[in-house]
């Protein structure tokens, strides 16, 4: 029996569709990349310059202020430190959600430059275990979804107008799903909180628009005060808002712990908060790729052209693939000694698994200093959990599919139940 002409239409319609998709939120390579698959074992050669430190003194009194001048002077922007959070209103939800495990409280948030006095509102979703006792930590994302389109079952009290939306039912959702995997629009909240960590999430597109001239327009605006040529770009103004949550949650919410996690451009954010604020207690980057955990230099996949091209109002106009003193690695060894874990997909080659590899090699000297020795693994392919730096790959492509969390969690685990005895 034969297809009828219009079916075959539609299903080319469709595949159309996905590739689109996957190619706008991937950084679409050529054919060729999106089919190789990440090494086993590192092919290329070793991080450079090469970590040195003299002794802990040194590093933590000189060389670490050195080398976060460089990221904001030539790849990221300035960690905007006029930047402030305070709470505007709370909007705690009656009763349990999650198959009665969680419980949920809405946060209407305002950030602002002191220096300037521009203002953004946005809004925080805070799920934690029923239970009353304290959790083991939070998880602080940011979402590719607007918050209202986490929780299926709630009345969302807060009314934002946005450009974008994910219906929790519809084709957009459905091919979202499809092509990035079941987590893209929001993780297993219930695996997550039966493990006794509680996840804030938050949608950064609030504060910073995730378009290249809206976005422009906006830092330009919102960071006015700052000198152009080294003015606060969006994955930093993201970062600094991920960093203020998660000491609001801290300081204000009672968590004693702070894990930032993010998948892709918000892998990025979530090692950057950390990198620039040590209060942040470990981190998960899930396939960082350039920008984020994947060295600059010796690279697969995406290079730092592509992403300038396709993403301008991310990164400083001065970004090249060779920035000078530094590279990937150092943006790790800022993170020392805290867990991180950089997990990656085989076929993820525009991500550049084996340069995530490679850049955490090149961080291990920073972690020795402190004693512990961060990546054990010489494969890529060795998941050792309680390392201070772990490593993670699976088979498959870019997106955030039902093994990923599993491993989050146990990597977690293997550094937040060692005071529960």
């Amino acid at each position: 029996m034969h297809m009828k002409p219009y079916l075959k239409l539609k299903r080319v319609w469709a595949l159309l569709i996905c590739i689109a998709i996957y190619c706008g939120l991937a950084s679409c390579s050529t054919t060729r990349i999106i089919l190789q698959t990440a090494p086993s074992t590192p092919k290329g050669a070793a991080a450079i310059p090469v970590i040195s430190p003299v002794n802990q003194e040194i590093w933590e009194r000189q060389t670490i202020d050195e080398i976060k001048n460089k990221f904001a002077t030539q790849i990221y922007g300035q960690f905007p430190k006029t930047l402030t959070l305070r709470e505007i209103k709370d909007y705690p939800v009656a009763g349990l959600f999650f198959n009665d495990k969680a419980k949920i409280n809405i946060t209407a948030l305002r950030l602002k430059n002191e220096a300037n006095q521009q203002e953004a509102d946005f809004d925080l979703l805070l799920m934690s275990p029923k239970q009353t006792g304290p959790t083991k930590a939070v998880i602080v994302m940011q979402s590719f979804c607007p918050i209202e389109n986490i929780v299926d079952d709630l009345t969302f009290p807060i009314t934002r107008e946005r450009d974008f939306n994910c219906k929790t039912k519809g084709a957009i959702t459905t091919l979202f799903k499809f092509v990035f995997g079941r987590y893209i629009i929001r993780p297993p909240i219930e695996m997550i909180v039966e493990k006794g960590y509680a996840l804030a999430i938050l949608y950064p597109s609030d504060f910073i628009p995730d378009a290249p001239e809206k976005g422009v327009e906006t830092i330009n605006s919102f960071f006015s005060d700052q000198e152009p040529t080294t003015r606060t770009r969006t994955l930093m103004a993201w970062a600094k808002q991920l960093a203020l949550v998660a000491d609001y949650l801290e300081t204000e919410r009672g968590f004693e712990k702070s894990i930032t996690y993010g998948h892709s451009r918000y892998g990025k954010t979530a090692l950057i908060a950390a990198a620039f604020d040590s209060e942040i207690d470990a981190v998960v980057g899930h396939q960082s790729g350039t920008g984020g955990a994947s060295l600059n230099r010796d690279k697969e996949g995406e290079s730092v052209d592509d992403i300038k091209a396709s993403y301008p109002h991310w990164f400083l106009e001065q970004y090249t693939d060779s920035p000078k003193g530094i590279d990937q690695h150092h943006l790790l060894a800022l993170l020392a000694p805290r867990p991180v874990l950089l997990s990656n997909a085989k076929r993820d080659v525009w991500s550049d698994p084996e340069g995530a590899f490679r850049a955490a090699q090149g961080a291990n000297p920073v972690y020795e200093l402190y004693g512990t020795p961060g990546l054990t693994a010489n494969k890529l392919t060795q998941f050792i959990p309680a390392d201070s730096i772990s490593y993670w790959i699976r088979p498959g492509t870019h997106g955030i599919v039902k093994e990923d969390w599993p491993a989050f969690l146990e990597f977690i685990d293997a550094h937040f139940l060692q005071s529960d005895g």
